[in-house]
């Protein structure tokens, strides 16, 4: 039994450089501290590719980082905090 599926659009390839996430919903970001071992498995969980391998060390693109923490839970080294995006003072909106 073949099933005539309707076309879905998808993403095109390098649409979240187009329209970066982060800035719009991010309560959080990730920070990496010196205990990283460099060993990449956060910019393999990230979602989004806000974490990279640049010059043997990881960096945050923070415009395509959404703060959705899994790169932190998935560091087995606990190399990843996640810190509030703003710690001011709470105003009308928070």
């Amino acid at each position: 039994m073949v099933k005539n599926l309707p076309v879905v659009p998808t993403a095109k390839a390098g649409s979240l450089v187009e329209t970066p996430t982060g800035i719009t919903w991010r309560i959080q970001y990730p920070v990496i501290l010196e205990t990283c071992n460099m060993c990449l498995d956060c910019t393999l969980f990230c979602p989004d590719g806000a974490l990279v391998q640049q010059e043997g060390k990881i960096v945050l693109k923070v415009s395509l980082c959404k703060g959705c923490g899994i790169c932190a839970n998935e560091c087995k080294e606990n190399a990843i905090e996640m810190i509030p995006e703003y710690s001011g003072v709470k105003g009308v909106f928070r």
